[in-house]
This record gives structure tokens, sequence and C-alpha cells, in this order.
């Protein structure tokens, strides 16, 4: 039953999607970050989801591109310049590192497949620039990430709670064990980025009723980043709560959150979590911590002895050894992992993305709380807090893990571009213009 419904399902959205690709797009972008081929696997048995998607997405796409339809305005931005920098000088990495082609024990990743995946998702991510460029597909692409955080929140705590897992609880993974949430840290990244739109998800409902189920489910993501046992994770949860109680307009609330967090991890933290919790101040004196500050010095050999192209696209493996002694292993800091294997402008061009991108957030929610007595400057200024603080929790998290190449990375990126065109054009429109 459950594949007869898959088939619908994906028949009907080809059909939809050669008219209107923009419903490709959030279909796309609800397979890359729900995974529900990993879910349900067996209903997904021989069916490559993300392919049957894109492909009559694409398809619609360049129709709508002939027929005048589409609009490459948003591509004009700071944010995307940054990405397409990535894109090219990954590409570069891939056809010109001199590691790409080095078979040895070490070669943790297969290039050629990796890249594959990664042109999907650049790809991905530039199609759907220019398709989600008003505030209805935008609303709509926002409850991707709403969705998938509940119910990951549900699936993380259910392992625990109904299934007696315990440890560092990873996510769900296929029949051959892939996912890019595999990795309990990965896993946990999903929810430091998730909660901030579910509580301004909460806000923008206007049954009270609603608005407390939806924030019912803040403390439970939190569990879920216990059960995950990521300190990162656990510091980035710490820091978008104090930069949420920092800008919140109503300081009690900001007081509120933050005790709220302090106590679900003084309640539920349990054991594991907060043994590792504990080794965060002395980063580097315990010792997967300093494995990871030897491999950010073994990155910033890779990038000097080879600035232009890195070592290669997912090459940082079999290049360690030619730059340290310690035994190799991925560098666990995005800047560092790109600027090894991409070259100094991708660490830069990272830098860059993340730090503008934070800086506009900032400051285009400042300014829009002047327009929020009306509906449209209501929801840009509350999606334009979300895309901030979930940011500046991913970023925290790229502090201790690889994620250049994470989905749900780009598609926040989607969300964040089109909700700072669209509120940038509201506050031209409305009593700020000309200020």
């Amino acid at each position: 039953m459950g594949t007869v419904v898959l088939y619908l399902l994906i028949a009907t959205n080809a059909a939809v999607a050669l008219f209107q690709p923009w419903i490709g797009i959030v279909a796309a972008y609800l397979i890359a970050v729900l995974t529900p081929h990993n879910i349900w696997w067996w209903v997904f048995e021989g069916v490559r989801p993300l392919y049957v998607v894109l492909v009559p997405t694409l398809l619609g796409y360049g129709s709508s591109i002939l027929s005048g339809k589409v609009s490459f305005a948003p591509l004009n931005t700071k944010l995307n310049r940054c990405v397409a920098i990535l894109w090219l000088t990954s590409t570069i990495a891939y056809y010109l590192g001199p590691y790409v082609d080095v078979h040895n024990e070490y070669r943790f990743y297969d290039p050629e497949f990796m890249f594959s995946a990664w042109q999907k998702t650049c790809l991905t991510y530039f199609v759907a620039v220019t398709l989600i460029d008003n505030t209805a597909k935008l609303k709509i692409l926002t409850l991707v990430v709403i969705g998938t955080v509940a119910y990951m929140t549900y699936w993380a705590n259910a392992q625990y709670l109904f299934y007696g897992k315990f440890g560092r609880i990873g996510g769900p993974v296929s029949l051959d064990q892939s996912s890019i949430y595999a990795d309990e840290n990965n896993f946990a990244v999903l929810f430091v980025v998730g909660a901030p739109f579910l509580y301004y998800f909460g806000r923008y409902l206007k049954r009270t009723a609603l608005t407390l189920a939806v924030w019912a489910i803040i403390p439970l993501s939190w569990h879920a980043v216990f059960l995950t046992a990521s300190r990162g994770a656990l510091l980035a949860v710490g820091v978008s709560v104090l930069v949420f109680a920092f800008r919140s307009e109503n300081r009690s609330v900001g007081v509120l959150a933050t005790a709220a967090f302090v106590v679900a991890f003084a309640w539920q933290a349990g054991d594991l979590m907060k043994e590792r919790s504990s080794t965060i101040t002395g980063y580097a004196t315990e010792d997967s911590a300093s494995h990871r500050l030897d491999a950010w010095e073994a990155a910033t050999g890779m990038m000097i002895a080879h600035p232009l192209t890195g070592v290669g696209f997912a090459s940082f493996g079999q290049a360690f050894p030619d730059f340290s002694d310690i035994p190799p292993r991925i560098a666990h800091n995005t800047f560092f992992q790109v600027g090894g294997e991409w070259g100094i402008a991708a660490a830069l061009a990272y830098l860059i993305l993340m730090g503008s991108t934070l800086n506009r957030l900032r400051i285009n929610g400042r300014r829009l709380r002047s327009m929020a007595t009306s509906e449209e400057g209501r929801l840009y200024l509350l999606l334009s807090e979300a895309c901030l603080l979930s940011l500046t929790g991913f970023f925290v998290c790229s502090l201790f893990l690889s994620l250049e190449k994470y989905e749900v990375l780009y598609y926040l990126l989607v969300l964040a571009n089109a909700t700072l065109i669209g509120g940038q054009t509201l506050l031209e429109k409305g009593p700020l213009r000309g200020r």
C-alpha cells in the first residue's frame, strides 16, 4: 500500500512540477531534509526519490525560462555570490586537486560519488533561489523545516522512550547505513537549526492552543540533542538561546527561555551528555578535541601548500598523512575542511557567506520591527529572526563539524535569501523608505 501511495505522489509531483516547478523544489527539499527514504526505506526500495523529483522539476524550470516566467534577479546577492564561489572552487578542486586520484587506506569518501551529490545540492539551490520569489512560496517552503524537526523530535525521543536505545543516538538510516543523519553530530544539528523555526511558527499562529502545542516540541527537541550527546550542538543551542534572549523585545521571555534550557539540561541531559559537556572548557587537553586541533593544523598546511586548488574535493583523508603525523581524520571544522580541500578562496567565501548573512539578518530583523503592525511585515520579521537564530546555531556547530556539503545548510540559505529580499522590498515600500 505504501509503495502505491509513493508512486501516486511521484506521478502527481511530476505532473505539477512541469507547470509549477517551485512545487518540485519544495518536494526536493522535503526529501533532502526529512529523508523519508531512510525512515520508510521499505517503501522506497528501488526508487531514487530525489532523482524522480528533480527531473520533471528541471524540465518545468527550463520551460519556465523559455516562456519568460523566471527572474534571475534574486541571484544578485552577496549570499549567492559566495555560494557560487564555493561551487566554482569545489569544481576546480575536483578536477585539479592533487589528491583526488590518490587511493590509500585513508580515502574516507569516493570523490566521484560525493561530487555528483554535491552538484545536485548546488543545482537545486540556485534553481530554488530563482523560484522561491514570493511570500506564499516562502511560507510553504518554510513548512519543510518545521515539519521535519517536529517529526524527527518524535523519532529521536521514541528511540529512547519506546525502543530502549541510549548512548549516542543518530538519525534514521537506509539499509546500507547511509544518511545525512547517520552521524549523531549531524543529526543534532537538525534540532539546533529547527528549534527557532518552531518558536517563531508558534508566534505566527493565531490560536493559543496551537501555539502552545508547537512550543511544547521545543524542550523535546533539546532532549533530542541530549540524546545525541553532541557537545557542539549543545553549545550551539546555548548560544542560540542567549542570542534570542538578547534580541527579544520582551526581556522576561528571553530570561524564561534561558532558564528553561538550563533546567532542561540539568533535569534531562543524562550522564553521558553531562560528562561530555564538562570537557568543553578543557578543549585543548581532551583527547578527541586535541586531535581536532591537530587536524586543523594539518588543514592549514594543506591551504599553504595548495592555496588555489586545495588538496582536492573529498580528499582530506588521503592527503592527511603528508601534513601530519597523527592518524588521519576529517577536519571537524567547516572552515578548515573547505580550505584544506577547496583552497583559500573557498575558505574565505564560507566565512564571508556566514558573516554577511548573519549581519544582514540582524539588521533586517531590527528594521522590520517597525513594520510588524502589518501581516506581511510581521511574517518577515518572524522569518528573519528564525533564520538568524538558526544560522547562528549552525555556524557554532560548524566550528566542530565539517558541514560544507550538508543539505540543510543550503535549504536554510534559500530561506534566508528569500527572507532578506522580501524584507528589503517591504522596507523600501514602507515608512522607512529614504532613511
